[in-house]
């Protein structure tokens, strides 16, 4: 049987200075690692799995962000569409990107959501009923 051990604090840092440095080397250098080290700790699946969690959070703080700003975005772009502010391309085009972001966001926490419930169910559909055992 194959346990792995526990991530260091060190490899914890490392996994969340991925998302937070514009590159590995970068990475490795804010979690106080060799490049080195952080490509080979890059192969362990545990590793991996924080990584992964990172990547998570990462963007799901950026949907919440978009989410949060989608109401403004809106209103941006109907002051543009009634005449209450000057239109701009540059800002009309950031304010669809805003909506359509936070909607995707949206749908994919929506399926996400429907996923876990369906694999709860099946799960439990999987499951021997005992009551039926006894009878």
């Amino acid at each position: 049987m194959n346990v792995e051990a526990p991530l260091t604090d060190g490899q914890r840092r490392a996994a969340a200075a991925i998302f937070e440095s514009e590159d590995r080397e970068s990475a490795a250098r804010a979690a106080g690692v060799s490049p080195r080290t952080l490509f080979r700790w890059l192969q362990l699946p545990g590793f991996q799995g924080e990584v992964a969690r990172q990547r998570t959070r990462a963007l799901a703080a950026a949907a919440d962000i978009l989410a949060r700003g989608s109401a403004a975005a809106a209103r941006s772009l109907v002051a543009m569409a009634v005449g209450e502010t000057k239109p701009s391309t540059g800002r009309a085009v950031a304010c669809r990107a805003v909506l359509d972001l936070a909607r995707r966001g949206a749908e994919t926490d929506d399926l996400a959501l429907r996923i876990g419930e369906l694999e709860a169910a099946a799960a439990a559909a999987a499951r021997p009923n005992f009551a039926r055992s006894f009878s």
